[in-house]
């Protein structure tokens, strides 16, 4: 006898995982370029151009772009040096048809150093995360299509429903205002990203997002640093998204382009700017569940065939919030702080044992005596939290201010721990049933006096004396249909 069934729909997680490859490249300084005297800083921004999902393995090509700002033999001011280099990582699994790729790139570090006058070397360390969701099918039997006495177990079960990338571009024109230097080259450009408002309307994913573009150039040979803030929003359709639904949403950056003199009227205080993004959404319901955990019948010989149901069960979602306050050391005093950045690392175990992230700091300043010095620093950031199993992240969140201080620079900075925390549940349900031949044996009296043991529930004892829990309960005058006092002499009546 096959019991009909409620499928539900969803993807799976197949692959979650993280790596952290370095990559490297030599430059050689230009002709119409003058020899190189120092690296004063370098910064810049790796991006995923392309995720290749094959049956056994997720390639991922990308590019590390790196602004190399160098103090030229002879000449007073900086010059840039543009580096570029490609990357590709390779996940192995194996991969279903019609799966879903999110992924993303961070360049956590870079170190440049002179080789000679001419030539640069460059190596970046990265951070590289891909997940891929396969479809996939719940199936709960739901309802026997013969007469029988059947018990259900109520769960839950927390499964991504809907998973969506859009890739989009946004165009926007920047003035500096008379007060700041005209702008001669633009030495790179670092979006800080954050999704501030995520509604579900339906089918379709309505967010609106916040960008903080940081912005390094130079004037006269001098660095001068400017930012500016724009919205964004956009509207996600995703097949399967349901009203209620949960939606993790993250936007990363696929290139950014940003030009000097392109802004309105094209004066040289203008900018102009196109931000290429990917917003990777995943979307996750709830869902209630009726399982039939055991059945009988009064007049038929029945056996249950018992199989696990295996269920992802939600047991809290939030962001964990940490301020962070450190005074970074230069040995010298300083006059100014020109550039700032901070990337944070994968969540993983810190040395101390904590669950967090290793903050990656850069920044750019000037000293007492006007000249410009770089200073990075990996910072530990615990995420206030620690829970074994939990699926979290770390995004830097709001301003970053950094100021000289006694000795050094005071920075402060915010890393949010957006995480979900779920367990995995074993159910033994019903998943088929087998009729067998009625075994002759002696009859049973029309009524059985019967004293419960503890724990026992009246189930258990109507489906071993074939009757049923209602017939129990009325003949006992219980209310409770689901236990039974321990101790209670029951009345055992014939199904009528």
């Amino acid at each position: 006898m096959e019991l009909r069934k409620q499928t539900f729909l969803y993807y799976q997680t197949v692959l979650d995982a993280s790596s952290a490859p370095e990559v490297s490249a030599d430059m050689i300084v230009p002709d119409l370029f003058p020899d190189m005297a120092r690296i004063v800083h370098s910064a810049g921004q790796a991006c995923v151009k392309e995720a290749a999902l094959r049956e056994d393995r997720l390639d991922l090509t990308g590019l590390a772009r790196v602004g190399v700002l160098y103090q030229p033999e002879g000449e007073d001011g900086l010059r840039k040096l543009d580096v570029a280099i490609p990357f590709n990582h390779v996940f192995d699994g194996r991969f279903p048809a019609h799966s879903e790729v999110h992924s993303d790139a961070r360049l956590l570090e870079i170190e440049a150093h002179a080789i000679n006058p001419r030539k640069v070397s460059v190596l970046c360390r990265l951070s590289v995360r891909a997940a891929v969701y396969a479809p996939a099918e719940l199936s709960v039997p739901s309802e026997v299509p013969e007469p029988c006495e059947v018990k259900r177990q109520s769960c839950s079960a927390y499964m991504p429903v809907a998973v969506k990338s859009k890739s989009f571009t946004v165009n926007e024109g920047l003035e500096l205002p008379a007060s700041r230097p005209p702008v001669d080259e633009i030495v790179f450009a670092m979006p800080r990203m954050e999704v501030t408002d995520v509604k579900t309307v339906g089918s379709k994913a309505v967010f609106k997002g916040a960008v903080l573009l940081g912005i390094l150039y130079l004037s006269g040979g001098e660095p001068v640093s400017a930012e500016h803030e724009f919205s964004v929003s956009q509207i996600m359709d995703m097949d399967g998204l349901e009203e209620g639904a949960a939606v993790d949403l993250d936007l990363r950056v696929t290139g950014v382009e940003v030009e000097a003199g392109g802004g309105p009227g094209g004066e040289p205080r203008g900018i102009s700017i196109a931000l290429h993004l990917e917003a990777q959404a995943v979307g996750s319901m709830e869902r209630r569940l009726e399982a039939i955990v055991d059945l009988y019948s009064t007049s038929a010989q029945l056996r249950p065939l018992m199989e696990p149901l295996h269920l992802t069960e939600l047991t809290e979602r939030g962001v964990h919030r940490q301020a962070v306050r450190e005074t970074l050391e230069t040995g010298e005093d300083v006059r100014s702080v020109i550039g700032t950045h901070v990337m944070p690392g994968p969540v993983t175990r810190l040395e101390s044992g904590e669950l967090g992230c290793e903050a990656y700091v850069s920044l750019l300043y000037v000293t007492d005596g006007g000249g410009f010095r770089s200073l990075t620093r990996k910072l530990a950031v615990p995420a206030g939290f620690d829970a074994d199993g939990a699926a979290a992240a770390a995004r830097q969140a709001g301003e970053i201010t950094a100021a000289p201080s006694s000795g050094g620079i005071e920075l402060r900075f915010t890393v949010d721990f957006p995480y979900t925390l779920t367990k995995t549940a074993r159910l033994m349900a019903v998943g088929g049933v087998q009729q067998e031949e009625a075994a002759e044996g002696p009859q049973r009296p029309s009524v059985v006096l019967r004293r419960c043991q503890p724990g026992e529930g009246l189930w258990e004892i109507a489906k071993r004396y074939s009757t049923t829990t209602g017939e129990l309960c009325l003949a006992n005058g219980l209310e409770d249909c689901e236990a039974a006092p321990d101790g209670m002499l029951l009345l055992i009546p014939k199904k009528r």
